[in-house]
């Protein structure tokens, strides 16, 4: 009896499939991913340098994009820097070695009216 030289159907299928996710994988790697500006939010990061541009860069991909999303940076009091960023790039700023803290930006309004605590 002959060895087959051919592959069984099962087996091209198998084959195929196989194929044509890691071209879907390696498509989702490759395409960067673009987020709205309705996904971003503000993130005030407080850091240990002041190489605002790199920290930001590690998770953003380039020097440049991390300039166009700094919005600000802190100089006197503190170390840090706030930026237009995605929760999911927040959460990986917080891996970085600089990186103390990533807290989202928050605005906060006084009551009209509000004359503090009174006294009987």
């Amino acid at each position: 009896m002959a060895q087959g030289k051919y592959l069984s159907s099962t087996t091209l299928i198998f084959l195929f499939l196989i194929s044509h996710n890691f071209l879907f994988i390696v498509a989702e790697v490759v395409q960067p991913i673009v987020y709205s500006p309705k996904d971003k939010k503000t993130y005030i990061v407080y850091t240990n340098s002041s190489d605002y541009v790199k920290i930001l860069a590690s998770v953003l991909g380039s020097e440049e994009a991390a300039e166009q999303a700094i919005l600000y940076t802190y100089h006197d009091v503190i170390r840090g820097f706030s930026a237009s960023l995605t929760l999911a790039q927040a959460a990986r700023l917080l891996d970085h070695k600089d990186v103390l803290s990533v807290k989202e930006s928050a605005t906060y309004h006084l009551l009209k009216g509000f004359e503090g605590p009174t006294s009987n």
